[in-house]
């Protein structure tokens, strides 16, 4: 496996969990510690969102382009999709709650994704050696 792209699968697999952390927790805390809910803007959004979308297209893409196997663009594109879904659409239409479960279900999606990639890039048997 190639260092930048498996660099990139890395940098995809700790955004996606970064999200999932981001989603999941951050009710509790904002509910233990109020005064920190002026920090928890949509910035936060917008920059795990395009993290994820760099890192999924710095290793996804040319993943696909070497070994052809189209399940892990697959994946991301529709964790990106939900991702960027939640943040852009449902969120700002139907709170908060139902933000969070698309978010946490696109990063989990993501996820899938760049670890379907880093497994098929490594397999000796069919996979690249380009990635």
């Amino acid at each position: 496996m190639d260092k930048p792209h498996a660099l990139a699968d890395t940098a995809g697999l700790l955004v996606s969990s970064l999200c999932l952390v981001h989603c999941l927790a951050m009710p509790l805390v904002l509910a233990a510690l109020p005064a920190l809910a002026h920090g928890a803007g949509p910035g936060v959004h917008l920059v795990l969102f395009g993290a994820a979308l760099l890192a999924a297209l710095a290793a996804l893409a040319p993943g696909y382009l070497a070994h052809r196997a189209a399940l892990a663009p697959l994946l991301g594109g529709a964790g990106l999709a939900l991702l960027g879904a939640g943040v852009f659409v449902v969120g700002p239409r139907l709170g908060h709650a139902a933000e969070t479960w698309c978010s946490v279900a696109g990063a989990l999606l993501l996820g899938a994704g760049h670890v379907r990639n880093r497994r098929r890039c490594r397999r000796r048997d069919g996979g690249c050696g380009a990635c």
